[in-house]
């Protein structure tokens, strides 16, 4: 095995281990992947992912669960599939014509997909309860609650367009010529367009401080194509892709361990360090600031506005003045009453005792 710092690799199939969350945050306890994984290819290993490449046969049922996109395969992109989509003369998304298993797609290239094609998406999943992969079920239902995710935002924000699931077995002889067209058309397809698919992904990759996934860009960026002709952008609710957070004013310190832990940059601190912003656009719903906030100040909050979302704009969660304690003269987020911060407080509350004199005994 690798090192589970850096890249491992079985086959085409690939895992990053600097952009996994268990990695980001020890605590974090992720396991979407290895609930997925129909080989049982994804261990723990001291808290950290690892792949164990023996195991792997690259089915890349597992890619588009990854919230980071920490997992990849080489031979198929679907950031890069879903971006030119519009442009395929097959419409149809199908694991026996120009994919391979389709958990390779999230949520967000679904609804992308819808949005950037003149007509309703086409899911060929009638081979699902066949597919030796998904034998207990997991993956086909996976993917079935990925499309049913896009279907009900595509609905929440009142747009026409859906993906479409087709369940209808072909006749025996009809699926073996299928799949002989089918493997022709992934060989056509790796050889036109997936050096191009790769590049953009990798690039994007590269990119320093780059810490959005891709399937969220193209998804915000096919949200600005139609947010300026919908009638209401503001939406309540839980969304199962867009999260939002609320800061308790009194409960937070101001510690920064938030913003210094959110992979994505979500959360990040005003210019002068006395505030906390929050861009609901880049959020990824990994729940790292919650758990890791001492005083339990960050907490959900439901609703979502597309305009936001689509152009990261971010909203400032709370702000602090700044004053000096007049016990031990150091700095701290001024609450109102006496200028004491809560270390100084907690001292006096706790430990008056040590400071009773013999004499006083």
């Amino acid at each position: 095995m690798a090192n589970i710092n850096f890249v491992q690799k079985s086959n085409l199939f690939s895992y990053t281990g600097t952009r996994c969350l268990r990695n980001e945050y020890y605590h974090n306890d992720c396991r979407i992947c290895i609930d997925l994984c129909p080989k049982g290819a994804f261990h723990i290993v001291r808290n950290k992912l690892t792949l164990f490449e023996n195991e792997c046969v690259g089915c890349a049922g597992c890619i588009g669960s990854c919230p980071t996109e920490a997992l990849e395969i080489e031979s198929f992109d679907p950031n890069g599939f879903a971006a030119s989509y519009q442009h395929r003369g097959e419409q149809t998304v199908s694991c026996k014509i120009s994919t391979p298993c389709l958990g390779v797609f999230d949520s967000e290239h679904y609804i992308v997909m819808a949005l950037r094609g003149e007509t309703n998406v086409q899911c060929d999943l009638s081979h699902c309860s066949t597919c030796t992969l998904n034998e207990d079920g997991k993956l086909g239902d996976s993917i079935r609650r990925k499309i049913e995710n896009a279907n009900g935002f595509l609905e929440t924000i009142a747009q026409e367009k859906r993906i479409e699931v087709i369940d209808i077995k072909e006749e025996q002889s009809d699926r073996r010529a299928l799949f002989r067209k089918g493997i022709e058309k992934i060989k056509d397809t790796v050889a036109d367009s997936s050096e191009a698919h790769e590049a953009m992904t990798r690039a994007h990759h590269k990119l320093p401080d780059m810490k959005m996934p891709l399937k969220r860009i193209l998804l915000k960026n096919s949200l600005k194509e139609v947010v300026g002709n919908m009638e209401t952008t503001e939406f309540e609710g839980v969304s199962p892709l867009f999260f939002n957070k609320q800061i308790d004013f009194t409960a937070c310190t101001n510690c920064g361990d938030c913003t210094q832990f959110c992979p994505t940059d979500a959360l990040f601190p005003t210019s002068d360090k006395q505030g906390i912003y929050f861009s609901q656009g880049k959020c990824i719903g990994c729940g790292i600031c919650e758990d890791i906030c001492k005083p339990n100040a960050i907490s959900k909050k439901e609703g979502f506005d597309l305009v936001s979302v689509a152009f990261d704009r971010a909203k400032e969660l709370v702000h602090y003045e700044l004053v000096m304690c007049h016990e031990c003269r150091t700095p701290y987020p001024y609450k109102g009453g006496d200028p004491i911060c809560d270390r100084c407080i907690n001292f006096v509350t706790n430990h008056a005792d040590m400071f009773t004199l013999a004499r006083d005994l």
